[in-house]
C-alpha cells in the first residue's frame, strides 16, 4: 500500500477505494474506537462514492424507469429502419405494378375526345384521361361504392329463424347464413310471393344448403346443377325429412351442357311452370358460362322468369383454378355486344389485352383486406372500376334476354369480400323487394319462414348440415370421428 497526504489506496476484491482521514476528529479520544468496536466501524463513516447518473432523454428509446441500454436501443433502431426500408420497398412494388398495369391498359384503350376526358378527370391529368378512356371504352361509370346495399329483409329477425333450421358450426353460419338469407329473400322477391309450380335452377349448388332452405322454407323445387356431386353424407338434402327429399333433385353436368330438354324433363316431371335461375358465387368464367345458359334456357317452352348470380373472382378470368385463361372465352360471350373499337382483328386483341388486365388487377380489391397486405388507395380504386368494366358486359347482357337488371352488394362484407350480384326479371323494372335491406318489413315473407320452419321442426327438428368428416381450423370444427366438436374458448 503506497501513502499520499490526505488520503491512502488500498485494493479489495479488485476494486480501488479511497479512504479519507479526518486529523481533527483522530485527536479527539471520544470518538477514537475502542478495543470493543470493530474496526471497520472507521470505514463506515467514510460516505460512499456516487454513482454516476443514468441521463434518459425525452422520446423514443425511454423505455421504464431507465431505458434501454445503448446495445438494446440500437437493436431497436436497426430493426424500425429495416421495417421501414421494407414498407417501403413494398409500396414501391404495388406502385410499379399499378403503373405497369395502367401502361397495358392504356395501350388498349382507344382515344376519347378531351370533353369526355375533361368530364371525368377527377384525378391527375394523366390517371383522369385514362380513367375516362376505360369508362368510355366500356360504357361504365365508377360504381362499387355507391351500389345499393340489399341484404333482404328484416335480417336480424331472419337470421335467427334460419338458426334454428339448421344445425351447423357457429362460424360457418356466420359467414354464409347472411348470405343466404339475402338469396332466399330475393328468390321470394322475383317469384312475387307465389312458389307454387316454381323452381330454381341452381348452378354449382355444392353441398345444396342453400338449395334445401329454399326448397324447405319455400317451397320450391330445386335442381342442382353440378359437374360431380359431394359424397352422400356431405350434401344437404340427405337430411330432409322423406316427405321433403323430392324438392331437391342432382343433376349432375356442366352448366354449358344443360340446356331447354333437360329443363323441359324434369319440369314436366315435376310440374314446374315457372324458373328461376339461381347461382351464388360461380367463379370467373362461370359467371358468363350462367348468363350464357339462362339465354338458352329461355328459348324453350318452359318460362325462365328471373336470374339472380352473385358474382365472384373476377381475377379467375385471367387464371382458373386450373391456371387456364379464360380471357377469350369471355370476348367471345360478348362479341355481339361489344363497341366498335373492339370490333376486328385488332380491336379484339385489343379487347383480350384490356381484360387480361381488368382481370388480373381486380384482385387488388380483395386482397386489400387481407393481413400485411401493401395494397395501395390508388390501387384499390382502379381495382373496383376495374370490376365494374368487367360486370358492364355482363349486365347489359342481362338486361337483353331479361328486361330489367341491377347490381346490388347482396351480404355484409365481413360475410364476404365477392358481394356483388346481378339480379334480372321479366319486365321492364325490378320488385321493389330485391332492395329490400335489413329494416325493411315484409310480413308475407316473415310469415311464410315462421310457419315453414314450424312445421320442419315438428316433423324432423333441425337439419344436420354439420360436414361430417371434416376438420377445418378456420371454421372451428373437427367432424372427423363422427362425434362433433367446438373447440373451447379459453
Amino acid at each position: 500500500m503506497g501513502t499520499r497526504s490526505g488520503s491512502s489506496w488500498c485494493c479489495w476484491d479488485g476494486c480501488r477505494k479511497m479512504l479519507c482521514r479526518d486529523k481533527e476528529t483522530s485527536k479527539k479520544p471520544a470518538d477514537r474506537p475502542t478495543s470493543s468496536e470493530p474496526k471497520s466501524s472507521v470505514e463506515a463513516e467514510v460516505p460512499p462514492v456516487p454513482k454516476a447518473p443514468v441521463i434518459v432523454e425525452e422520446g423514443e428509446g425511454a423505455a421504464g424507469a431507465g431505458g434501454l441500454s445503448k446495445k438494446k436501443e440500437k437493436r431497436r433502431l436497426a430493426r424500425k429502419a429495416r421495417e421501414e426500408r421494407k414498407g417501403e420497398k413494398k409500396n414501391q412494388k404495388h406502385a410499379n405494378a399499378l403503373a405497369s398495369a395502367l401502361t397495358t391498359l392504356s395501350k388498349a384503350l382507344p382515344a376519347v375526345e378531351d370533353s369526355v376526358v375533361n368530364d371525368n378527370n377527377d384525378d391527375d391529368e394523366e390517371n383522369g384521361k385514362l380513367r375516362a378512356r376505360l369508362c368510355a371504352a366500356f360504357s361504365v361509370k365508377p360504381r362499387y361504392r355507391s351500389l345499393p346495399m340489399a341484404f333482404g329483409a328484416q335480417t336480424e329477425e331472419g337470421h335467427k329463424l334460419l338458426q334454428t333450421v339448421l344445425l351447423r358450426p357457429a362460424k360457418y353460419d356466420a359467414k354464409f347464413l347472411p348470405q343466404e338469407y339475402s338469396l332466399l329473400h330475393k328468390l321470394w322477391s322475383v317469384l312475387g310471393g307465389d312458389c307454387l309450380k316454381a323452381g330454381v335452377v341452381d348452378v354449382g349448388a355444392g353441398n345444396a344448403n342453400c338449395a334445401v332452405l329454399a326448397a324447405a322454407l319455400l317451397g320450391v323445387t330445386v335442381i342442382c346443377v353440378e359437374r360431380e356431386s359431394p359424397r352422400e353424407e356431405l350434401r344437404a338434402e340427405m337430411q330432409l325429412p322423406p316427405e321433403l327429399r323430392p324438392r331437391v333433385i342432382r343433376y349432375e353436368s356442366d352448366i354449358e351442357d344443360f340446356d331447354t330438354k333437360q329443363l323441359k324433363e324434369v319440369a314436366g316431371q315435376f310440374g314446374l311452370e315457372r324458373i328461376v335461375l339461381m347461382a351464388k358465387h360461380p367463379c370467373g368464367i362461370g359467371v358468363d358460362r350462367s348468363i350464357d345458359c339462362v339465354q338458352r334456357l329461355k328459348r324453350g317452352s318452359v318460362e325462365v322468369v328471373a336470374s339472380i348470380i352473385a358474382t365472384c373472382c373476377c381475377n379467375k378470368l385471367t387464371a382458373d383454378d386450373n391456371t387456364e385463361s379464360r380471357v377469350r372465352e369471355y370476348c367471345t360471350f360478348y362479341e355481339q355486344d361489344v363497341p366498335a373499337h373492339f370490333r376486328g382483328e385488332q380491336g379484339q386483341q385489343n379487347l383480350e389485352r384490356a381484360v387480361e388486365t381488368l382481370s388480373r388487377c381486380s384482385a387488388w380489391r380483395t386482397t386489400a383486406k387481407s393481413l400485411g397486405n401493401g395494397v395501395l388507395e390508388e390501387q384499390l380504386e382502379w381495382a373496383e372500376l376495374f370490376e365494374d368494366s368487367i360486370q358492364s358486359f355482363r349486365l347489359r347482357r342481362l338486361e337483353d334476354i331479361f328486361g330489367a337488371s341491377a347490381e346490388i352488394r347482396f351480404a355484409p362484407s365481413q360475410c364476404t369480400l365477392q358481394d356483388r350480384c346481378l339480379v334480372s326479371v321479366q319486365g321492364t323494372e325490378l320488385p321493389a323487394g330485391v332492395f329490400a335491406h335489413e329494416s325493411t318489413q315484409d310480413p308475407a315473407f316473415m310469415q311464410q319462414l315462421r310457419k315453414a320452419a314450424e312445421e320442419l321442426l315438428k316433423i324432423s327438428g333441425p337439419l344436420d348440415c354439420r360436414p361430417r368428416g371434416l376438420k377445418s381450423a378456420k371454421f372451428g370444427f373437427d367432424y372427423t370421428e363422427d362425434v362433433y366438436m367446438e373447440p373451447t374458448s379459453d
